[in-house]
């Protein structure tokens, strides 16, 4: 079911790229959920898994719960041995009985193994999917990071052009004027950097999507809201142990070890083998017949037919498969310490997640509420000082930089606080019940 959505998804957001030749239909942007879509469509790793889930699957209704039987054809003759006469023709059908139901279990090990191998394809996607969300919000964010080291550039390149007409009517030296330029040239190198980093965030997802080159992505949509009250920290951890595919993959292993187990113990008891058969044999034996009181030597010819039933058990006497009820016995313990060193994983990264969470949100209503306005009203009034000639020049860079610096700290908790709500989904296995948004 899940594959046909994804598909629908994928249908639905290419329609606009076939038509883009068409001036009045452009290419949809491309969102979070669209993308994560694509990527677990296209990504060969989850098809090679989908076609070995296929094939175990269809290994688990193919399995037998008897073993084939026996047939064997048996043909003698004397011819070479100097005994043309003797000849035999034998037929023998024989049928392995297992006393236990060693069939039955082979298919519960089948079918245990399916459902390993499903819970493995689960986690890859919820990796992925986590993945893809978080190279998806990099390529995002890195475009407003370019956007803000344009804006840094541009108001360099205010500030060069205020020195040099302040410098031009003699009201300023010509060292500020050189700190403007040497601000600006900064500025150009942080730009660089910052076209650099969205081009490799770019190719990034282009990747993770399936795209040739970076240029095949279409627009992305802009970042969504962060959601709004996030569930208690006790709901999350019910959550994350019920729907976390790689716990229910070490339950699942549990189950096939326990499977394992059990017709390892099945084995150790023998079967039964009942073999029918039927048997021709002919022959001549010298025989003498009595004629006129004189013993005349002669051949009796024979022609027997024979049927037989055979019955055979092995005796356990040395081998009860004692070795391997023990290592499947030692797989099946070290299966629960796993299940609960997961658990235990798993709550501490929950409680983490949902700490660095609320932690970056906090962080981020601070720099939009507070830092941000007043470093952006700040540098306002040292550019309208610094034009009236009651500042120098160093102190407007100085405040062009921490305003700068808030700007990419806002950035980065915002990246932050999206990459650890994505990761806390990844972590409870699924979407999280949310009320409410944050703009």
């Amino acid at each position: 079911m899940r594959k046909i959505l994804s598909a629908a998804v994928v249908i639905l957001w290419a329609l606009p790229i076939f038509a883009a030749d068409s001036p009045a239909m452009a290419p949809r942007p491309l969102a979070m959920t669209d993308a994560v879509a694509i990527a677990l469509e296209k990504n060969n790793d989850l098809a090679a898994l989908r076609e070995e889930l296929k094939g175990s699957q269809t290994v688990t209704e193919l399995t037998g719960t008897l073993p084939n039987p026996v047939l064997e054809l048996e043909g003698t003759s004397g011819t070479l041995t100097n005994s043309p006469d003797e000849k035999s023709l034998g037929i023998a059908l024989s049928q392995e009985i297992p006393l236990m139901p060693v069939g039955r279990r082979r298919k519960a090990i089948a079918r245990a193994e399916a459902e390993v191998l499903q819970t493995q394809l689960l986690d890859q996607e919820r990796q992925l999917a986590d993945q893809t969300r978080r190279a998806w919000l990099e390529a995002v964010l890195s475009a407003q990071r370019l956007e803000l080291a344009h804006s840094q550039k541009t108001l360099a390149d205010e500030l060069v052009s205020i020195a040099k007409t302040r410098f031009q009517a003699g009201d300023l030296p010509e060292f500020e004027v050189q700190l403007a330029e040497l601000d600006h040239r900064r500025s150009g190198l942080r730009t660089l950097e910052a076209v650099a980093g969205t081009e490799a965030a770019r190719r990034k997802l282009a990747q993770l999507l399936g795209f040739g080159a970076d240029n095949q992505l279409p627009p992305l949509a802009p970042v969504p809201a962060l959601p709004g009250v996030m569930p208690a920290e006790d709901e999350l951890m019910a959550s994350a142990f019920e729907r976390r595919p790689d716990l229910a993959g070490k339950q699942r292993e549990g189950e096939r070890e326990q499977a394992s187990l059990a017709l390892a113990k099945a084995e150790a008891v023998p079967s039964l083998t009942v073999a029918l058969s039927y048997r021709n044999e002919r022959s001549n034996q010298n025989a003498y017949e009595l004629s006129g009181g004189v013993l005349l030597p002669g051949k009796e010819r024979t022609n027997d037919h024979i049927l037989g039933l055979k019955l055979s058990i092995p005796l356990p006497l040395f081998s009860r498969n004692q070795a391997e009820i023990a290592r499947v016995t030692a797989r099946a313990s070290s299966v629960r310490y796993r299940q609960e060193a997961a658990r235990r994983a798993i709550r501490l990264e929950v409680r983490d997640l949902l700490a660095q969470y609320r932690l970056a949100t906090s962080t981020l209503a601070l720099h939009r509420t507070a830092l941000g306005p007043i470093a952006r009203e700040n540098l306002h009034i040292q550019q309208q000082a610094f034009q009236l000639g009651e500042i120098g020049m160093q102190t407007v860079l100085d405040e062009k930089r921490r305003l700068g610096e808030q700007q990419e700290a806002e950035l980065a908790a915002l990246q932050t606080a999206h990459e650890t709500y994505s990761r806390l989904e990844s972590a409870v296995g699924g979407s999280l019940a949310i009320t409410g948004d944050k703009r």
